[in-house]
C-alpha cells in the first residue's frame, strides 16, 4: 500500500517529508520500511566515519608536510601574501579559513596549524588535481611525499583526482544526511581504502581499532535480503 501524505507529515519537524521521500524506492514501500531504511542509512554513514576522517587528516598532513619540505616551510603564509601556487578557488578557501581562524582565536592563540585544520576536505582534494600538475605534481618529490606508496612509477594525479572527487561527494552526502545505501557503496568503500593505501600509513593502528564498516554493511545487507525473500 502506498505511503500516504498524512503518514509522512507526522515527521515534518524531525526528519522532514522531503528527506523521507528520498528513501522511497517503490510504490509498495510502507512507512516502516522507509523508516528502517533511514535508520540503516544513519548506521552505515556512522560506520564510515573512521575511514573518512583518517583519510582526510592523513591527506591534509601529508600535503602540508610535503609542501613545507619541498616548496616552502611557510607556503601557507606565502600564498596568503602573494598567490603563486593556488588557483582562485583554493586561494579563496585559504583566505576564508585564515580570516575565520584569526577572528576565532585572535592574535595570542592564532597559529597556522589552526588555519590548516580549518581548511576543508574540498581544499585538499582540490589540490590533488590535474591543474596543479606543473606547479606541484610533476615534481617527483612532491608526488611521492604525499602518495608515498603509489604502486606505479607514473605520477597519475588525474586518476587519483577522480577517486578523491568521488570520495568527497560521498562524504558530502553523508554530512548532508542524504541516502548512501546503493549498489556502488561497497565499491566506494574499497576506493577509500585504495587511496588510503597510497598515503603514509596509520602506524597507530587507529583504523583497525575503530572501523566496523564491513560488519555493519554485511548486517544491513543480510537484513535487506531477508526482507525481500
Amino acid at each position: 500500500m502506498a505511503i500516504t501524505k498524512e503518514e509522512l507529515e507526522q515527521y515534518r519537524s524531525t526528519i522532514s517529508v522531503e528527506r523521507l521521500r528520498s528513501f522511497i524506492q517503490s510504490e509498495e514501500d510502507t512507512l516502516d520500511i522507509i523508516l528502517e531504511r533511514y535508520r540503516n542509512n544513519i548506521r552505515i554513514s556512522q560506520a564510515l566515519y573512521p575511514e573518512l576522517s583518517i583519510l582526510e587528516v592523513t591527506l591534509r598532513n601529508a600535503i602540508n608536510l610535503t609542501f613545507c619540505k619541498h616548496i616552502s616551510e611557510t607556503w601557507i603564509e606565502d600564498e596568503i601574501q602573494q598567490q603563486k601556487i593556488l588557483a582562485d578557488q583554493e586561494h579563496a578557501k585559504l583566505l576564508r579559513a585564515y580570516n575565520e581562524t584569526m577572528k576565532e582565536y585572535k592574535q595570542q592563540r592564532f597559529t597556522i596549524g589552526k588555519v590548516i585544520a580549518n581548511l576543508n576536505f574540498g581544499f585538499w582534494t582540490g589540490l590533488c588535481s590535474k591543474r596543479y600538475s606543473t606547479k606541484i605534481w610533476h615534481k617527483k618529490e612532491c608526488f611521492r611525499g604525499v602518495f608515498a606508496n603509489y604502486p606505479s612509477e607514473a605520477q597519475q594525479i588525474n586518476m587519483l583526482s577522480k577517486k578523491l572527487t568521488s570520495i568527497r561527494k560521498l562524504r558530502n552526502r553523508i554530512f548532508h544526511y542524504e541516502p548512501i545505501l546503493t549498489k556502488s557503496l561497497l565499491n566506494k568503500y574499497n576506493e577509500i581504502l585504495e587511496v588510503m593505501s597510497y598515503l603514509p600509513q596509520d602506524n597507530g593502528g587507529i583504523l583497525k581499532d575503530t572501523s566496523n564498516f564491513l560488519d555493519v554493511y554485511n548486517k544491513i545487507a543480510k537484513d535487506l535480503y531477508k526482507a525481500k525473500t
